[in-house]
């Protein structure tokens, strides 16, 4: 006889791929698991880079003690540099653990320290009446490498008018039976120590409307989703002048051709549910909203965006939970301001949505570009389940701030709907390093990125800032596409000028309706791609 449980509800539950922190306990009643050990789950973690006189935060994690309690006595610390110890410290807890979560976040004062270091946390502990230890996790299947980050010298190159968000990022609103992410308050640390000015907690809808401790039950009174918007205000309003959250979520619903799709809702006041490839029941594929109907649910003050929409969806996604691809009929709805076109790497879902963004472009669409990580926890490296039941496996990509949003708010530093407007105006670019900005003026105001402007004639104003951390400026290319063209051309290109920081007027002269854009390289200092892109300016000739 086949099991139809093993072929609907747990099965289908795993094929999505997972992108948490893994969950080492779940096995089906029929299987073994070659992950699963009668402990907890423990795992340190902490930020890729350290601003300028900030603490390192290193998170610890012990989950699902209540199934196997635990007694942790110690934490120990240990800071390299060059293979040589430099600071060392231990951290006392002599704690009994019988819950289901618990996690601390201890602050490393980094004095005198720069550039690239590594760390080593080691916990000792006691269960099931035996002494152990582990290094930086309890994970089997995986490597136990010192964590990595890099002590900065310098601020994340800003104008002082800039704030940098994370605009995809799981937080342990998502716990399931193979994954789970960090807390919103820890990750608020995490933010501060990077530089990142906020993030967007955009967690699945079909996660926000679960039964506290089930990944299947749906909650109508909708616990989980309050519980989040309250912690969220508390933390904003208890950390005045600091890094902050944008409350989100990562929105199922259907693309035109009725498959699953995601999109980012920024800044929305109420839940919007969406379980079409949540797996909670088994072939439901159900959406309460697709691209053209959600505009009529979303509030003036929020933003929707096109959630990694050209990632490659795997062929099991593609049956089990009829996942698909953002179409371009889906992203020239109105409402859809733009794409993620950054999801954690430059991958071929990145090269593919940059040839779509810019055909948009050319056939006069004014969409715009935003990045974000995909995160799930997994601030230093990704370390999660690939094959349920049987493997685990570890990469430097999708992780907390890497790639960033930079949002110019002219000095309106802190507030939510300032920085979600200039997100929805267009006034924003994409970064893993330099800061970039251009403005156009013709004897008159000076317009921002996403301004459509009425003249033929007038100069644009580039502005590019780096530091030794990511390099000096290796290409700057002013970028013009006619509307109606089949391609772009490189209008300006400045190749090698040997400087962290530029500035430089651009004359303009255009009798087609056309746009601007700017792309900048970085001289990296190893073999990564480090850039920032524009988001364009407009012109529309006055011809008399």
């Amino acid at each position: 006889m086949i099991n139809s449980e093993f072929l609907a509800e747990p099965f289908a539950q795993f094929l999505p791929t997972v992108f948490l922190y893994a969950e080492l306990h779940f096995r089906f009643k029929w299987s073994g698991s070659r992950y699963f050990q009668k402990e907890p789950e423990i795992l340190a973690d902490l930020p890729i880079r350290i601003e300028p006189n900030r603490d390192i935060p290193i998170l610890l994690i012990i989950k699902d003690s209540h199934l196997f309690p635990i007694t942790l006595k110690y934490v120990e610390i240990v800071i390299y540099k060059s293979n040589k110890i430099i600071q060392s410290q231990t951290f006392q807890y002599n704690t009994q653990l019988n819950i289901n979560w618990w996690d601390d976040t201890v602050m490393i004062d980094p004095e005198g320290i720069s550039g690239d270091i590594e760390i080593n946390v080691e916990f000792m502990y006691n269960v099931g009446g035996q002494d152990k230890k582990c290094t930086i996790h309890n994970y089997p299947l995986c490597s136990h490498d010192k964590l990595k980050t890099y002590i900065s010298k310098y601020p994340y190159p800003n104008d002082g008018n800039v704030l940098y968000g994370d605009i995809h990022y799981h937080s342990n609103l998502t716990e399931d039976m193979v994954e789970f992410g960090a807390p919103l308050k820890a990750t608020l640390a995490m933010a501060e120590s990077l530089g990142l000015d906020f993030f967007c907690n955009t967690d699945h809808s079909y996660d926000l409307d679960d039964v506290p401790g089930s990944w299947t039950e749906t909650d109508p009174t909708l616990e989980k989703w309050n519980k989040s918007r309250i912690e969220i205000n508390t933390l904003n309003n208890g950390n005045p002048g600091k890094s902050f959250i944008i409350p989100s979520e990562e929105l199922s619903l259907h693309n035109k051709d009725g498959r699953n799709i995601h999109a980012l809702i920024l800044n929305h006041s109420t839940f919007l549910p969406g379980s079409g490839d949540g797996a909670e029941e088994p072939f439901n594929f159900h959406a309460d909203y697709n691209t053209k109907t959600v505009h009529d649910s979303l509030d003036n003050e929020s933003l929707c965006i096109a959630a990694h929409p050209f990632n490659p969806v795997p062929l099991v996604q593609w049956f089990f939970v009829k996942r698909g691809k953002w179409q371009l009929e889906d992203i020239v709805e109105e409402n859809v301001a733009g794409i993620q076109i950054v999801n954690g790497a430059l991958d071929e879902g990145f090269y593919e949505g940059l040839k779509i963004w810019k055909e948009l472009l050319l056939d006069g669409y004014h969409k715009f570009i935003y990045a974000g990580n995909d995160a799930h926890g997994n601030f230093n490296i990704y370390r999660q389940i690939k094959i349920p039941m049987l493997s685990l496996y570890e990469k430097n990509e999708q992780l907390f701030g890497e790639f960033r949003t930079g949002v110019h708010t002219n000095g309106n530093n802190g507030a939510i709907n300032s920085a979600v407007t200039s997100m929805k105006n267009g006034n924003c670019f994409v970064t893993n390093g330099p800061f970039i900005n251009i403005t156009f003026q013709n004897n008159g105001p000076i317009y921002e990125m996403g301004s459509t402007v009425r003249s033929n004639y007038g100069i644009i104003t580039v502005s590019i800032i780096s530091t030794p951390e990511f390099g000096m400026i290796k290409k700057i290319t002013i970028i013009k596409g006619v509307i109606g063209e089949n391609k772009e051309v490189d209008y300006f290109t400045i190749m090698n000028p040997r400087e962290y920081k530029l500035i430089k007027d651009f004359e303009i002269n255009s009798d087609s309706n056309c746009y601007f854009r700017c792309e900048v390289e970085l001289d990296s200092i190893n073999e990564k791609r480090i850039f920032a892109m524009s988001n364009p300016i407009w012109l529309s000739p006055n011809i008399n």
